[in-house]
């Protein structure tokens, strides 16, 4: 049986003064489904059985899942691990928004160098970069750091990819094909006008400043 440190309250109210700076719980549930109610009482103990969907709701709300409030509850530290989880939400957050500052080399440029891969089929003319690069700057007219939380990348492998210097992976293919609703991206590679093709893909205009929807979304 695993031995319980701390009750189910004690984190959720640590959470709540550590990782949100002291929210109330209308506050730190805002965007979330639960009601602020619901949390207080959790924070008092008065809910012994939580219900399942509630609690995880209210653990996305801190960004944390289910299992990471259960390993909380076991801490001797909780205030300290607490502490070092939100310092390195603090470092992520400062990094990222350095990056969002940083200069990234023009993409076209540097698919050109040498060592740069290189469509296998010499008859296509264009590659996963070009595409990667048309979207981003052409259509989306997306800084580097809107495009790699899209692709779920870090702002670097993101550019490694649009400057083909690291082959793009299964998932990243797989996002751009549900971007562009299609089955697979090779009907791109033998195109003329890449940008033109794209925009005739999504049905928008080349010379329309509006954001392009996302599938699904109406």
């Amino acid at each position: 049986m695993t031995m319980r440190r701390q009750s189910l309250g004690t984190v959720l109210t640590s959470a709540r003064k550590i990782l949100m700076n002291g929210a109330t719980p209308a506050e730190v549930l805002c965007d979330v489904d639960v009601p602020a109610w619901y949390l207080a009482e959790l924070e008092r103990d008065h809910i012994t059985q939580p219900n399942e969907d509630l609690l995880t709701l209210i653990c996305q709300a801190y960004e944390l899942a289910v299992a990471d409030v259960a390993d909380l509850r076991q801490s001797p530290q909780l205030t300290t691990d607490l502490t070092e989880l939100a310092a390195q939400r603090d470092r992520a957050t400062a990094t990222f928004l350095r990056q969002q500052r940083l200069d990234w080399p023009d993409s076209a440029l540097a698919a050109k160098q040498s060592g740069s891969l290189n469509q296998t089929d010499p008859a296509a003319s264009h590659s996963y970069a070009d595409i990667l690069r048309c979207l981003r700057i052409q259509i989306d007219h997306d800084p580097i750091m809107a495009a790699s939380v899209y692709y779920r990348l870090s702002p670097m492998a993101y550019w490694q990819m649009e400057a083909a210097q690291l082959a793009i992976t299964d998932e990243v293919e797989r996002l751009l094909c549900y971007r562009l609703e299609v089955e697979d991206l090779s009907r791109f590679f033998y195109v003329d006008d890449l940008f033109s093709a794209l925009c005739g893909q999504l049905d928008i205009c080349k010379y329309s400043l509006e954001p392009v929807k996302m599938p699904g979304n109406y």
